[in-house]
């Protein structure tokens, strides 16, 4: 009688496979959590790059329009046309209003200030149309435009950490009281020449291993944090050619 002869995997060799079967899989976990952690932050950066410029344009479009007045605008009254408020709402950063026409009836005010929802802070707009005109005044962002209702500043920046807004006149001099709050500060808004905004934006997720230090000085106005998260300033200075008077 014949009998037949079974092959089979010795302990050693059922132990080596699975050893290496584990380094494989191990190796595969940390590849995979390696490159997934490389796009998110690449995600991240551009996100926060393309958020970052956006906002500026968007500020240096109403920053262009500060002070345009329309020649057929039949209000005589001509005296709000910028203002800048530091350490607005307690947080450091900076509140931005921005009065202009935008056709010979309507006056427009545009508002920029860091808002927190949460514990996430935004930089937002708000405008509203004919402003000094109390009740009749129309703010812009609203669920329901013809009866108000819901009416939110909108979000132009999430993950914002600083906000400020430098304004110079044509010499270079910084422009430290613009606005409405006193009478130098009312002529003053003739003299601006330029405004420098300074936009700090932190990633939505946090990108690093550790805890990492970072300090952000933008103009007069420091801050330290020390976190995970990425964060970048985005810089930009805008010619105001329609206050220069002086």
């Amino acid at each position: 009688m014949k009998h037949l002869k079974n092959n089979a995997f010795t302990l050693i060799e059922t132990l080596v496979a699975l050893v290496i079967g584990m380094i494989a899989i191990g190796a595969m976990y940390f590849a995979y959590q390696y490159f997934n952690n490389t796009y998110q932050s690449i995600t991240d950066r551009a996100a926060m790059s393309e958020a970052g410029r956006n906002s500026l344009s968007l500020i240096a479009k109403d920053l262009r329009n500060a002070g345009y007045k329309n020649i057929n605008y039949s209000k005589k009254v001509w005296d709000r046309k910028i203002e800048v408020k530091n350490n607005y709402n307690s947080k450091g950063a900076d509140y931005l209003r921005i009065w202009y026409n935008s056709d010979q009836n309507t006056r427009m005010q545009a508002e920029y200030y860091i808002e927190q929802t949460g514990n996430q802070i935004n930089l937002v707009k708000q405008l509203i149309e004919n402003p000094e005109a109390g009740r009749d005044a129309k703010k812009a962002y609203c669920e329901r435009y013809s009866n108000q209702r819901n009416c939110k500043p909108m979000i132009i920046v999430e993950n914002v950490t600083d906000f400020q807004v430098v304004l110079r006149d044509n010499t270079g001099a910084e422009l430290t009281s613009v606005g409405l709050f006193s009478a130098d500060a009312i002529a003053n808004q003739d003299k601006v020449h330029t405004a420098e905004i300074y936009v700090t934006v932190r990633s939505p997720n946090e990108l690093y291993k550790t805890s990492k230090t970072t300090k952000i000085l933008n103009h007069n106005f420091s801050v330290q944090k020390n976190d995970q998260y990425h964060r970048e300033t985005f810089y930009l200075s805008v010619y105001l050619r329609n206050l220069i008077k002086i």
